[in-house]
């Protein structure tokens, strides 16, 4: 049984939270207040590496990318950013990139001229 009183009991929606378990349309703030809300987290999965978030700014109606050495904190409840609203709103408007990977024809083609490290 928990003796802690309610006042003292930490919140679990604002402990920090892995990238990839942030929920989409989770309020982002900038000096404590809400500039907008996680349109897109963008990471490498296989590798777990954050690359930043894509901010669906709610004064402008556009998308910005916040990379990750911007974004302070990742809880459920929220995304605190270090960048102001001013700089957030000055952003590029962000846009999708498609991605591709070399299927395995591309892997086993020999290419003209590629000489093994080895044989240099």
């Amino acid at each position: 049984m928990d003796t802690t009183p309610k006042s003292e009991a930490s919140d679990d929606t604002d402990q920090p939270i892995a990238w990839r378990a942030v929920p989409e349309n989770t309020p982002v703030r900038s000096d404590g207040e809400q500039v907008g809300t996680v349109y897109d987290l963008l990471g490498s999965h296989e590798e777990d590496i954050f690359h930043g978030i894509v901010v669906q700014l709610k004064s402008k109606g556009r998308r910005v990318f916040v990379p990750a050495d911007d974004v302070a904190a990742l809880t459920a409840s929220h995304v605190d950013v270090s960048l102001s609203a001013g700089e957030l709103g000055a952003l590029p408007e962000h846009t999708d990139e498609r991605q591709f990977q070399l299927g395995m024809v591309g892997l086993l083609r020999k290419h003209v001229g590629w000489v093994k490290e080895k044989d240099r």
